[in-house]
């Protein structure tokens, strides 16, 4: 029974020495994971989680040949896991990490993709490598893959391309066949209809975000530099910003502040209130001299000579110019008293107003090229205005806060390389500060308000014995005290808060 146990002892001795043979002859490195295209933001049904997809790199050394090291050579594969984690957007923690391909450098690992591609219903699209996937929203399981396509599509068969370019996100799964028929893929059933483009320039827009956007923005992306809160109009604006806002013989400093000069790195903000108003020269130039009635009527007149000018235009080309005559009016008189109650009745006269005079809000405190977070743009909402006589790009609100009531200011720490983004809570009047944030970030490229919390996006470099690395992290802000966590994307695992001045 001895030698019996002997032998068995030896079996596992001989084991063990062959697995550190083994690891001893093999091992392998792993570079820092890297964000994969846009962060989403996907309703699970209970809830909502930050989605992120990665690649991270790994390579795997062997040796090879008999007798010891120096006599045999080293092998080294590339590796390239492609991933999908899950993230708490109260607290950045990692809910869940999947492992959805793994690529060897000669299997196409090095340019392999993975992103996200959009929520569609209960499943949430995610692209990998060679195809399409629908991901189950509430726990990021497999629901269908290329295969699942055409079972449910016969006449799809081979007929779905193996790249991302041919598959669009616009609330909908979009897929350019081979045979370059365009079709919209239904959820639950995965059925594929027919796609007609209504606009193709925003299709073609749609395609190349989904390709080649990775989720970021500018920093300056996210501020507005002033608001309408109530009657009154305030902005955030340097002395000597405000001394040019106050220049606004045409209103447009009044109606966007984005027209005002921007003083740059070297502006130092405060809150000011605009103390007076006067008619623009939109205005008054057309007619508003009279007053509103005269404006309408002006309007309304060159309305009437455009109709007319049109009449002639049409006969000319129908060779009809024996039937025009320049006594008789191609807009009705009934049409045109219309056009003028129309525009009376309607009349904004906030579209009209420039700034005459700013006052500095009594106690405003000062932030280095702050800015005012703006809101998020509401779906369908207009990219374009009407301001005066001409249209411009559509001006974005401040972010509002409530409980209490207030507003939230981007700004800078230090204007060195030492300098931070942070973010500061001001109440309703303007003057108090409730907390500031200062943030790890020296760049902020995405945002997300989700109510009690906003999710933040952004990287910063950090300079360890004359190397540069550049970091990034996923953020939550707790709106109510500004504190923060997050998670360090490359680095795999929370960020402490000690990392964010280094």
């Amino acid at each position: 029974m001895g030698h019996v146990m002997d032998a068995g002892w030896s079996l596992k001795i001989a084991a063990c020495l062959l697995a550190v043979l083994l690891s001893a002859c093999s091992h392998s490195d792993f570079d820092p994971p890297e964000r994969s295209g846009p962060i989403g933001l996907v309703d699970t049904g209970s809830g909502k989680q930050a989605w992120l997809a990665t690649i991270q790199e790994e390579q795997r050394s062997r040796h090879v040949g008999r007798g010891s090291r120096r006599s045999g050579s080293w092998i080294t594969e590339h590796y390239y896991h492609l991933r999908l984690q899950g993230h708490d957007p109260a607290s950045a923690q990692r809910l869940w990490l999947k492992e959805l391909k793994v690529l060897r450098d000669k299997e196409g690992g090095r340019n392999a993709e993975v992103r996200i591609l959009g929520q569609q219903g209960d499943v949430v699209w995610v692209w990998v490598h060679d195809q399409v996937l629908a991901l189950s929203a509430r726990d990021g399981s497999l629901v269908a893959d290329r295969s699942t396509l055409e079972q449910a599509n016969p006449d799809l068969k081979g007929l779905v391309p193996a790249e991302l370019k041919f598959h669009t996100f616009i609330g909908a799964l979009v897929i350019t066949l081979a045979d370059a028929r365009r079709m919209r893929i239904d959820v639950p059933g995965f059925r594929a209809t027919p796609y007609q483009v209504a606009d193709e320039r925003q299709f073609s827009y749609a395609v190349s975000l989904g390709t080649t956007w990775n989720g970021g923005y500018e920093t300056r992306d996210f501020g507005v530099r002033h608001g309408r809160f109530g009657s009154d109009w305030i902005g955030l604006l340097s002395e000597r910003e405000a001394r040019d806002a106050e220049d606004d013989t045409s209103g447009d400093h009044y109606a966007d502040s984005a027209d005002i000069d921007d003083e740059g790195e070297l502006a130092r903000r405060t809150f000011w209130r605009v103390a007076g108003t006067a008619w623009s020269d939109d205005f008054l130039v057309y007619g508003g001299r009279k007053g509103v009635q005269g404006y309408c009527e002006d309007r309304a007149e060159s309305t009437a000579r455009d109709d007319d000018s049109n009449a002639f235009l049409r006969a000319a080309a129908d060779g009809n110019l024996d039937d025009y005559s320049n006594g008789a009016r191609a807009t009705a008189p009934a049409t045109h008293r219309q056009r003028i109650r129309e525009c009376v009745e309607t009349f904004d006269a906030d579209k009209f107003k420039r700034i005459t005079r700013l006052a500095p809000v009594a106690g405003s405190g000062a932030w280095l090229q702050g800015r005012l977070l703006k809101a998020e743009a509401d779906p369908g909402a207009p990219q374009w205005t009407q301001r005066g006589m001409r249209v411009k790009p559509a001006v974005r609100a401040p972010l509002r806060l409530s409980g209490p009531d207030g507003v939230l200011v981007l700004h800078r720490t230090r204007m060195d390389a030492q300098g931070r983004l942070a973010l500061s809570r001001v109440d309703g009047t303007f003057a108090r500060t409730l907390w500031t944030a200062v943030l790890p970030y020296d760049a902020l490229t995405n945002r997300w308000h989700t109510g009690s919390h906003l999710l933040l996006n952004g990287n910063w470099s950090e300079i360890r014995e004359g190397v540069t690395t550049r970091h990034e992290a996923l953020l939550s802000l707790n709106l109510a005290d500004g504190r923060w966590q997050a998670w360090d994307i490359g680095g795999d695992a929370m960020l402490a808060h000690a990392k964010a001045g280094d």
